[in-house]
């Protein structure tokens, strides 16, 4: 009986390890990820998703046959997507 509690002790010490060092991970990735795009903060973060959103929303405006509203949106997209990696 004591040597299945260890096992099962050992099973969820090495669980709870591989789920403490997630938090770490995620960070470090998206820290890399910010370092190559050159993102500095969370307005350039915020100002990159807003980007990509407006610019998939023109193509598929586009995809539409629409012109005027998805190319302002795609101007304004991409505007902004350049002022977050400036």
């Amino acid at each position: 009986m004591s040597n299945s509690s260890g096992i099962v002790r050992a099973a969820g010490e090495g669980v709870g390890n591989f789920l403490a060092g997630i938090p770490s991970a995620l960070i470090d990735f998206f820290s890399g990820i910010a370092a190559g795009a050159g993102l500095h903060g969370v307005l350039d973060w915020a100002a990159m998703i807003l980007g990509l959103g407006l610019l998939l929303s023109a193509v598929r405006g586009l995809r539409r046959k629409r012109i005027v509203g998805p190319m302002i949106g795609g101007t304004i997209g991409v505007t902004l997507m350049g002022w977050a990696i400036a």
